[in-house]
């Protein structure tokens, strides 16, 4: 009994002298300056350490501790090389942490025009605009209608000293539509007309694709065929006319025109039965015509040229 008191008499002085100890270091803390209350082996030197330990290890900063406090690009994640469509509305990012009372410009490096300074565009070209949320860090460059002239390299620029840029390229793609196959077709009465008309440099699909038959637009004459329109890829989309039982009305222009390029035509011959082959038949034979004539007019030639030559000597 005597021995159990004494045991926990000593963990009790032992628990006092610890109380004690954290009294006198948490009234350290309240007493001592700013600069002291950090230093090394203090309670706040720890917890100041361990907390920056995790920011460093954790994988959201780039470089060193002191980034923790002073302004830098959060890069995770981020696009510096941004391809868009002419005539598409563009979005260049530029996330930049612990900012502080520091700036964030857009520069465009083509002719180091200033085109934003903070949540203020400073350009007369209406198509440019900075848009930021409200205590969010992404500075965003907003370009309406993007134009050829717009590609190029864009500075996202802080005030620190010395000067931080992070650099985004943009690449403006211009669609372009072109059909597939010979520009003059042949084709059998009575069997189909099928044409693919592919959209190249074209990220976003058009929004519609016309098909013409001379004049006339038959996205809707459904009758005795069909048009689709799909993405055949990261920026090429196809559009496909189908026309069944094909006839001899059925022969002329035919236009592919997508909303975001230019547009393209064939021409179609719908024949009757063995009539292609004729046709090519009769190429043939008109070829092999003309090269007989030519040899016929060279040997003329030449026999005429040695009469000359034997008639002088």
């Amino acid at each position: 009994m005597l021995k159990d008191m004494l045991i926990w008499t000593s963990q009790l002085r032992l628990m006092t002298v610890g109380v004690i100890c954290v009294v006198f270091q948490f009234l350290e803390q309240i007493e001592c300056g700013p600069e002291e209350r950090s230093t090394e082996g203090s309670l706040v030197w720890q917890l100041e350490t361990e907390r920056w330990r995790r920011m460093t290890t954790s994988g959201d900063l780039k470089t060193s501790v002191g980034d923790a406090y002073h302004p830098h690009f959060y890069e995770k994640g981020a696009l510096k090389n941004v391809t868009a469509q002419l005539g598409q509305t563009v979005y260049l990012h530029c996330v930049v942490r612990n900012l502080g009372d520091r700036t964030v410009s857009w520069i465009r490096r083509r002719d180091f025009h200033v085109l934003t300074v903070g949540e203020t565009t400073y350009t007369a070209e209406e198509r440019f605009e900075a848009v930021h949320m409200s205590h969010g860090d992404d500075w965003v460059l907003k370009i309406r209608l993007a134009e050829l002239a717009d590609q190029g390299d864009y500075e996202c620029q802080v005030n620190t000293h010395p000067l931080m840029s992070y650099f985004v390229h943009l690449t403006v793609l211009v669609p372009e539509a072109g059909i597939l196959g010979e520009r003059d077709l042949l084709v059998s009465s009575g069997s189909y007309i099928n044409l693919t008309c592919i959209i190249r440099q074209s990220p976003s699909p058009p929004v519609f694709v016309f098909w013409y038959h001379n004049d006339r637009m038959i996205n809707y004459d459904s009758s005795r065929g069909k048009i689709t329109l799909q993405k055949a890829s990261e920026d090429t989309a196809m559009s496909t006319l189908y026309i069944k039982n094909a006839k001899a009305s059925d022969s002329g222009n035919y236009t592919c025109g997508p909303s975001n390029a230019g547009a393209t035509s064939v021409l179609v011959h719908v024949v009757n039965g063995q009539k292609p082959a004729a046709m090519q038949h009769d190429a043939d034979s008109t070829s092999a015509t003309d090269n007989f004539t030519r040899s016929t007019q060279f040997f003329i030639s030449l026999a005429c040229t040695l009469f000359v030559i034997q008639w002088s000597s």
